[in-house]
């Protein structure tokens, strides 16, 4: 059902429906952006739905009103980070409400943190991120995506170094080096790139190269891992203590990020936070985590809303998009195309 702004604002429907037992549904609205716009759309920042607009005819007026939305559908074809452009909008409408059904809380959780972190100084907006993410391992979306997972169990034996560390001039080469497991961010690896990206904080004539072993630059966190730590609390306590994001992004002005094969949630996070990032052409990119019941949490609730606009982002964690390199240029989440020496 999509609506107007006029009926959105008298309403005041943009609650989830939540019943006695506590199960949560209706996340997004949609809302008609070319019938008549009202003047004052401040009740809109008292929203908890995500809000998406709807147009035929993308004119200044509609835009003004859909930066205040969580992202704007379109047909016609545009460049700007606030619309999306689509081939069918009664499909792309109905694909995203079957994506966010049974994700609800994921969906609220992940709307209201990208209209909040823009607003927030890099350490608060990290934190914040943190505070969300680890609200929902608690959750039951998440919940049932950890029960549909067969267990794997965790081998111990001799594992590689992580991370390979080398310094030539002025550079600082920061390499992931672990290739069997397609650099998979694990516990050590997360501690060996905060370690790595320290020596580049204590010294500010270093510039950084951060790169990946292997197949592909990073497929994300260890899966293995997620849901082993014992309560929220602590979840975000580790996040906040050991977050390579977070320690890249206070050199992301002298570091450049070389990316290849897949690069998958936090392998797409980290890079973002890089000052130039250089994909090879065979890269592609991917955000699972709306599907596990999450939120993008090693930073990229920050990162990526600063390269493409929480609009965008938002609309890409949603329907569960892969991006090319050509998708990524156009958007500004890379900066430039040329493959691996």
């Amino acid at each position: 059902m999509v609506t107007s702004l006029a009926s959105l604002l008298a309403s005041r429907d943009w609650y989830p429906q939540i019943s006695a037992g506590g199960q949560v549904s209706k996340p997004i609205r949609f809302i008609d952006l070319d019938d008549e716009i009202p003047d004052d759309l401040s009740l809109l920042a008292t929203r908890v739905c995500v809000l998406i607009g709807i147009t035929h005819n993308p004119t200044d007026a509609i835009r003004r009103a859909a930066q205040l939305l969580d992202f704007t559908l379109t047909e016609v074809e545009i460049v700007d980070d606030v619309f999306i452009v689509v081939e069918d909008l009664e499909l792309a409408m109905a694909e995203l409400v079957n994506a966010t059904n049974n994700y609800a809380r994921a969906t609220l959780v992940l709307g209201s943190v990208l209209r909040l972190t823009p607003q927030l100084t890099l350490a608060d907006a990290i934190a914040a991120e943190a505070s969300a993410y680890s609200t929902l391992l608690a959750g039951p979306e998440f919940a049932a995506w950890l029960g549909s997972r067969s267990t794997k169990k965790v081998v111990s034996g001799v594992e590689v170094e992580r991370v390979l560390t080398s310094i030539t001039g002025n550079t600082l080469s920061v390499r992931m080096n672990r290739k069997l497991r397609l650099n998979a961010i694990d516990g050590p690896m997360r501690a060996g790139l905060v370690d790595a990206f320290s020596i580049a904080l204590a010294d500010p004539t270093l510039e950084v190269l951060l790169t990946g072993d292997g197949p592909c630059f990073s497929n994300g966190g260890d899966l293995r891992e997620f849901g082993t730590t014992p309560d929220p609390a602590t979840a975000w306590t580790v996040r906040m203590t050991q977050h390579p994001g977070w320690h890249l992004a206070q050199i992301g002005d002298r570091t450049t990020a070389h990316v290849h094969g897949k690069c998958v949630g936090a392998g797409v996070e980290m890079p973002a936070f890089a000052s130039r990032v250089i994909a090879d052409p065979d890269t592609t990119f991917f955000l699972p985590e709306l599907s596990m019941g999450l939120i993008p949490g090693a930073g990229g609730c920050v990162s990526i809303p600063a390269r493409i606009g929480r609009w965008r982002t938002l609309w890409w964690v949603l329907t569960g998009e892969t991006l090319t390199v050509t998708d990524a240029l156009a958007w500004g989440l890379i900066d430039d195309v040329a493959s691996i020496n």
